[in-house]
C-alpha cells in the first residue's frame, strides 16, 4: 500500500492518486474510500462516500480504471497525510494481504467484478444516510471488496458479497430504528399538528 512513495513532500490532487493505483485502481479506491467511511465519525464518513459512488458508478459501466472529472479535481491534499491515513490501518491491512491471494478467478472476472461495483455503489449509498452504525459496516464490506479486486481473489470476493448484504441490512436497520425514534420524539413533544 505504498502508492504514494513517488509523491513525499507534495500536495497532490486526487487524479494523482488514481494515476498512482494504476489498472487495479477501482480496487484501491474501494480499499482507500472503505477504510475511511468506516473510521471515521457520522457525517465525514458521508463525504468519504462520494468518491465511492462515482467511481463504483464508472466501474458498473464497465470503464476499466477509474478517472476523475476535471471540475471535481481542484481541490490538493498533502500526500504525505494521506499515506499516515493508510499506514494507521497497517496491521488490519497486513492481515487482509496475508489472507488475500489469487485464487478462484473466475469469481473476479468483468460481469462480477461489475456486480461487486452496483454492490458498492449500494452500500455508499447507505453510508450517505444518517444514523448510528450507518458508515462502519458498510464500509468495511466496500474495503473487503477492494481487497477481493486487488488480489483477484474469488473467495475474497465471495465474503465480500455476504459482508456486504449483513452490512446493508445493519445499515439500513439503523436508518429505519434512527426514523423511528425521531417519529417517536416529534409525535411524543407535540411538535405535529392536531
Amino acid at each position: 500500500m505504498h502508492l504514494l512513495d513517488g509523491y513525499r513532500g507534495r500536495n497532490i490532487h486526487l487524479s494523482d492518486l488514481l494515476n498512482a493505483m494504476g489498472p487495479r485502481g477501482f480496487g484501491f479506491v474501494y480499499i482507500l474510500f472503505g477504510m475511511l467511511a468506516g473510521a471515521l465519525p457520522t457525517g465525514l464518513c458521508s463525504v468519504m462516500a462520494l468518491p465511492i459512488l462515482l467511481f463504483s458508478a464508472q466501474q458498473a459501466l464497465g470503464r476499466h480504471r477509474p478517472t476523475m472529472p476535471k471540475r471535481f479535481d481542484g481541490k490538493q491534499f498533502s500526500a504525505d497525510a494521506v499515506q499516515a491515513g493508510i499506514q494507521r490501518q497497517e496491521k488490519w491491512l497486513l492481515r487482509l494481504e496475508r489472507f488475500a491471494k489469487p485464487r478462484w478467478r473466475r469469481l473476479t472476472g468483468g460481469t462480477v467484478s461489475r456486480i461487486a461495483a452496483v454492490c458498492c455503489f449500494i452500500l455508499a449509498s447507505v453510508i450517505l444516510l444518517p444514523g448510528p452504525f450507518t458508515n462502519v459496516p458498510p464500509g468495511i464490506a466496500i474495503a473487503l471488496f477492494g481487497f477481493a479486486m486487488v488480489e483477484r481473489d474469488g473467495l475474497l470476493m465471495l465474503i465480500s458479497f455476504i459482508a456486504g448484504i449483513i452490512g446493508f441490512i445493519i445499515g439500513l436497520s439503523a436508518v429505519i430504528a434512527t426514523a423511528l425514534l425521531l417519529w417517536r420524539w416529534i409525535s411524543q413533544s407535540g411538535l405535529l399538528p392536531g
